[in-house]
C-alpha cells in the first residue's frame, strides 16, 4: 500500500499492510514563514516517512489575524512570547471582524500546504490544523481560558458577534487548505473539558460555529476531530462529521476501546503527547505503543500523540514508536 491507500483502508476499518503513523511537534524556529515551515514539515515526513503529514504551524497565527503580536523565538523549543493579547477586556470584542481567511497569517499557512503538495504529490496525505473560535480567544485572552470564557457570561451578545466574525474567517481558511491540497483539516476544539462550561453554554457559543467549519470542510477526506484537555466532555461530540477522532487518551479520558465504541469511528490516538512523550525511554514508548495497537488490532486505527509532542524531542525517541508500529502485524480481534 501507498501512504494513500494506507490511511483509506484504516477508515473503512480494513486490515492495512501497516498501521498508519504520524506525529507532530512544533519547531518554533522555523514557524515564521510559509517557506520555512515547508522545509520542516518535509524533514519531518521523509525522516519518519509519516503517513499522514500534520504541518505544525505557529499556534499564534489565527490571533494574528485579530491583533495579536508576539516575539519570534529562535529555538526550535522556545515558545514565543506574547507581547500584545488581542483581548484585554470585554470592550475588546468590538476588534473583533471579518478577515479574509486566504491573507495575512493564515495566507501563509495556506501558501505552505501549496508548497508540500507540490513536493509531496497526490499520494501523501495531509492535513491543516485549524483551532476553533472559543480556543482561540483562549490564547487572544491576556487573562487565558479562564477570562475568555467568562465572556459567556459577562458579554453573551458581544461574543457571539465576535465568534461568528472568526467562524467565517476560519471557514474560509478551511476551504482555501482544500483547494491548496489538503486532504482534510486538524479541527481542534479546546475549553470544554468537565466544570469549564456547561452544555448550554457550548450548544450556543461553541458547537455551531465547529459545525460551520466543519461544514466548510466537507470535501476533506481526512478531517480529523481533536478533543483537546485532560478531562474532556466525549458525549457532546458524538455527532461530529469528521472520520477520525483524536483526543489524549489519559484518564480520565476514555481509553481507545471505550471511544472507538462510543464514536463507529477510526482512532487517531496510542502515543503519548507532551510532556510525558519527552520523559519516557525508548523502551517505555515501544511498550506503550504496542499496548496501545494490541487494544485495536490496528484495525481502524492510525497512530498517532495523544497532543504535539515536547519540542526538541531527540530523533531516537521518536524512532522507538514507529519501530513498535512497523513491527506490529495487524490483525482483526475476532478473527
Amino acid at each position: 500500500m501507498n501512504k494513500k491507500e494506507r490511511l483509506q483502508a484504516a477508515l473503512r476499518g480494513d486490515v492495512p499492510d501497516r498501521v498508519p503513523a504520524s506525529i507532530w511537534l512544533h519547531d518554533f524556529a522555523q514557524e515564521h514563514s510559509a517557506q520555512a515551515l515547508f522545509a520542516q514539515t518535509v524533514r519531518l515526513a521523509e525522516r519518519f516517512d509519516l503517513d499522514l503529514v500534520k504541518p505544525q504551524m505557529r499556534p499564534h497565527c489565527f490571533g494574528q489575524m485579530w491583533g495579536q503580536e508576539f516575539t519570534r523565538s529562535t529555538r526550535a523549543d522556545e515558545w514565543p512570547v506574547v507581547t500584545r493579547h488581542a483581548l484585554r477586556d470585554d470592550a475588546d470584542l468590538a476588534q473583533i471582524g471579518p478577515r479574509d481567511g486566504r491573507s495575512g497569517a493564515l495566507g501563509e499557512q495556506v501558501e505552505a500546504i501549496r508548497l508540500l503538495r507540490g513536493e509531496f504529490g497526490p499520494d501523501v496525505p495531509m492535513v491543516a490544523t485549524v483551532f476553533s473560535p472559543m480556543m482561540n480567544l483562549t490564547l487572544m485572552h491576556a487573562g487565558g481560558a479562564a477570562a475568555a470564557l467568562q465572556l459567556q457570561r459577562s458579554a453573551p451578545q458581544a461574543l457571539q458577534r465576535a465568534l461568528d466574525c472568526m467562524t467565517d474567517t476560519l471557514s474560509q481558511f478551511a476551504a482555501a487548505c482544500l483547494d491548496a491540497g489538503a486532504d482534510g483539516i486538524f479541527y481542534a476544539t479546546q475549553a470544554i473539558n468537565h466544570g469549564q462550561t456547561t452544555r448550554q453554554e457550548w450548544e450556543r457559543f461553541q458547537q455551531p460555529c465547529d459545525a460551520r467549519i466543519l461544514a466548510a470542510a466537507k470535501d476533506g477526506w481526512a478531517n480529523i476531530l481533536h478533543i483537546c484537555g485532560p478531562a474532556i466532555e466525549a458525549a457532546w461530540f458524538q455527532d461530529y462529521p469528521a472520520p477520525l477522532v483524536s483526543w489524549a487518551t489519559t484518564p480520565p479520558n476514555p481509553d481507545i476501546r471505550a471511544m472507538r465504541a462510543r464514536t463507529g469511528r477510526t482512532v487517531l490516538a496510542g502515543m503519548p503527547g507532551k510532556p510525558a512523550f519527552a520523559q519516557m525511554t525508548p523502551e517505555a514508548l515501544r511498550a506503550h505503543v504496542s499496548a496501545s495497537l494490541e487494544a485495536t488490532g490496528g484495525v481502524g486505527h492510525v497512530l498517532g500523540p495523544d497532543c504535539s509532542i515536547n519540542p526538541g524531542t531527540p530523533d531516537a525517541l521518536i524512532d522507538a514508536v514507529f519501530e513498535a508500529a512497523r513491527a506490529f502485524r495487524p490483525h482483526r480481534l475476532d478473527a
